[in-house]
């Protein structure tokens, strides 16, 4: 089966609210709430639907997300809508707001019932705010969403989150495409979670350094920093060092320099 390129997938936003922060501690879903939207950025499906978590949800958690045990009785049990849900999410790329927590629980309810993992390219919004959003009072999703002017409806539902997630995320896309930041593949690299799937666009940036590392040339790099701003260097590249994350060392007029690969836009030979 041919892979769909990442250019050509659709995003999905996805939600899901809990009965508690540890679902390795007990904590299953209660609800999921999800949004489609194709490469011209509109809607074009929806998933929702509560799920029969199988415990009690504390009265303290349904009093952040108004969800109660009376709501979720009558409610299918995961493994019912796996299936569908899988088929929703299939060949997309996921976004969320601190997707980490979401995937968290959905893999592990994939694995209670001996389904894999979710192996899907994902971005974190919340990267995105604190990346090119500095200096907020709070990176809370209404915070944010706020500060944007977009309006907040009914926080803490998994539909609505989602559908704010999608909002706040086409608001600072508009700001980063200002910069030339247009490709998804870019916003992956720099938002991304720590997956194969942007390690392995990041591979053509490291194959190019290795090979003027070696031919001792020097390269223009356009470059992200973490403050937001774009700019451009000319560097001899020297070295690459593995940390957390992936960094070329290298010299430039003015001295040595330390870039984090993930957050080179482009590079070419000088």
């Amino acid at each position: 089966m041919r892979e769909i390129p990442l250019s050509s997938r659709n995003l999905v936003f996805i939600d899901v609210e809990t009965t508690g922060l540890a679902p390795c501690g007990g904590d299953a879903i209660c609800e999921i709430g999800a949004v489609k939207i194709n490469t011209q950025e509109k809607i074009i499906d929806k998933f929702h639907t509560l799920v029969n978590p199988r415990r009690e949800i504390p009265s303290q958690v349904s009093l952040i997300h108004g969800i109660h045990n009376r709501d979720v009785e009558g409610a299918p049990y995961f493994e019912e809508i796996a299936s569908s849900l899988l088929d929703f999410l299939e060949d997309s790329i996921l976004c969320g707001y601190n997707i980490g927590f979401d995937l968290g629980f959905i893999n592990r309810e994939l694995e209670k019932i001996n389904y894999p993992p979710l192996y899907l390219p994902a971005i974190d919004v919340l990267l995105m705010a604190r990346g090119n959003l500095p200096q907020l009072p709070s990176y809370s999703l209404p915070s944010v969403a706020r500060y944007l002017n977009i309006e907040v409806k009914n926080f803490h539902r998994a539909l609505e989150d989602s559908l704010l997630t999608r909002e706040v995320f086409q608001r600072i896309r508009t700001n980063l495409k200002d910069k030339g930041i247009v490709k998804i593949e870019d916003i992956l690299s720099l938002y991304g979670l720590n997956n194969a799937f942007f390690k392995s666009f990041q591979e053509p940036k490291l194959a190019l350094i290795r090979e003027c590392i070696l031919a001792k040339v020097k390269v223009k790099i356009v470059y992200l920093n973490s403050g937001g701003r774009v700019s451009t260097f000319i560097v001899t590249p020297q070295s690459i060092q593995e940390d957390k994350d992936t960094y070329l060392v290298g010299r430039t007029p003015q001295g040595e320099i330390i870039l984090n690969v993930k957050r080179i836009l482009e590079i070419e030979v000088f």
